[in-house]
């Protein structure tokens, strides 16, 4: 299979997977905003945050190292997996510093237990999922997001409207979807059969907890960049605005999710192309493919913002359309950051990960001090999408050293003027507003159709191929 068809039906394995659920996701966010108060809403979403920032550290982020060190020729994977049990088993220590913490801070100290458990099933299935990724069984890694996503809504359905139990049970929700998300993937990758040839190698060890540790620091920049605005709007504006502010994180978030699957896929591609004379054109061309696609969603996502929110939120949410349109700048300009950090990937070089994430989310922290307390959550908004583009710019630079892509070309530019000139226009209203809208996306298609042209065909040539093997 061709670079091009190999890359197409990655990302298709991956949509299978990951859209299905965040699409299902998606359409759970009335049943929150219906039924949460804002403040409870605020408050569920900063239990979220912390969770996805703790679950890694408290399991040193060996997930990371599972799925990379699999990847690799000859390599042995009952023994990176025994590494990994052996990760989980001494994590009671991190995670007893981390329950006290939770008791010691009070906005949410009332549901330690649920916290814990929610941070413990988390960062398991994480790993159990990561483990399918590194054996590249990746049908089976998106049948297990799938049903992640399936328990998940099936027990908030049940836990908010039939039983109306809140934010306890918005919890016990995901507690059950992720513990049983993690006994599937073990039982499919057969990670409960590594028990029987369960072995430490000091060497292996040793490298893949210098791969791993290195990227805590890196997930908890990314967390201070990604939802620290959220725990600082909550300090300094109240849980009520947060509600409000995590509201608006939702339809960008459409962007990340689809960028997401598509850089899940691509990291394959960069490991199999890097010993590959022509990389760094090929390499270009991807680039140039993927900012294509993040321009036109980004600007279709402002085009229309505001009847999407006017159907899918509660009325009392509806404003949090004023805080949007930058987050979706940020998220494209994350996007494209994450495509570069593949370079890392490759290369294992998780320090890279680490200086990037630190740079942003240190910038990330002063602009919100000096912003959230004069003008609320739009300064959060406005800092996240400022950080996001100093994490480009860096990963832009320091990856030069693995790959050399021109990413700042003419067409590249025009079209990332354009998706800023897009979320201005968001702030006005008027037939003119909407006209300007259109004109800026088909000068888009226009700039760049020859990448959008040649990732279409690789597409369609992968269904067409599919299609007549069934037959």
């Amino acid at each position: 299979m061709d670079r091009g068809k190999y890359l197409a039906k990655n990302t298709l394995i991956f949509a299978l997977g990951n859209l299905g659920s965040k699409l299902i996701a998606f359409f759970l966010v009335p049943l929150y905003t219906g039924i949460l108060a804002t403040e409870e809403f605020g408050q569920v979403d900063l239990i979220a945050t912390v969770c996805m920032v703790a679950a890694p550290a408290i399991f040193l982020n060996v997930g990371e190292a599972v799925m990379r060190f699999c990847l690799d020729k000859d390599a042995d994977t009952d023994g990176i997996m025994s590494v990994a049990y052996l990760v989980i088993l001494l994590a009671v220590v991190p995670g007893a510093a981390f329950t006290v913490g939770i008791l010691l801070y009070e906005k949410l100290s009332e549901y330690w237990l649920m916290i814990l458990l929610y941070t413990v099933a988390l960062g398991i299935s994480q790993i159990a999922l990561c483990y399918l990724r590194g054996k590249e069984l990746l049908f089976k890694y998106s049948v297990g997001n799938i049903l992640q996503t399936l328990f998940i809504a099936a027990f908030n359905i049940l836990f908010l409207l039939v039983f109306k139990w809140g934010v306890f049970g918005y919890l016990l929700s995901y507690v059950i979807a992720y513990a049983a998300t993690a006994v599937y993937a073990l039982a499919a990758g057969k990670a409960f059969d590594v028990f029987k040839h369960f072995h430490i190698k000091k060497d292996l060890l040793k490298k893949m907890l210098v791969y791993s540790v290195v990227l805590i620091p890196n997930t908890f920049m990314w967390w201070i960049m990604n939802s620290s605005d959220r725990l600082m709007v909550t300090e300094m504006r109240g849980l009520g605005e947060n509600g409000i502010y995590a509201a608006a994180y939702k339809l960008p978030t459409i962007l990340s999710v689809v960028t997401g699957i598509f850089n899940q896929a691509y990291s394959y591609s960069a490991i199999k192309e890097d010993s590959s004379k022509d990389k760094n054109e090929y390499n270009e061309s991807v680039f140039n493919s993927l900012l294509a696609f993040l321009v036109l969603i980004g600007m279709g996502l402002n085009l229309f913002l505001k009847p999407i929110l006017s159907v899918y939120v509660a009325p009392e949410y509806f404003t949090s359309w004023f805080f949007s349109p930058p987050l979706i700048v940020g998220m494209a300009l994350m996007a494209l950051g994450t495509f570069l950090a593949n370079f890392y990937v490759v290369n294992k070089d998780s320090k890279g990960f680490m200086f990037s994430a630190t740079a942003g989310a240190v910038l990330n922290v002063i602009l919100n001090f000096i912003s959230i307390p004069r003008i609320g959550a739009i300064g959060a908004a406005a800092a996240t999408c400022f950080s996001y583009f100093v994490v480009f710019l860096y990963r832009y630079f320091d990856t030069k050293k693995y790959v050399k892509i021109r990413v700042f070309s003419l067409r590249n530019i025009l079209a990332l003027s354009c998706l800023l000139a897009s979320a201005v226009l968001v702030y006005f209203d008027g037939i003119l507003v909407i006209a300007g809208q259109l004109v800026l996306i088909a000068l888009v298609t226009v700039i760049k159709f020859e990448p959008i042209k040649t990732t279409l065909i690789n597409m369609k040539a992968l269904v067409s191929k599919k299609a007549k093997g069934k037959k």
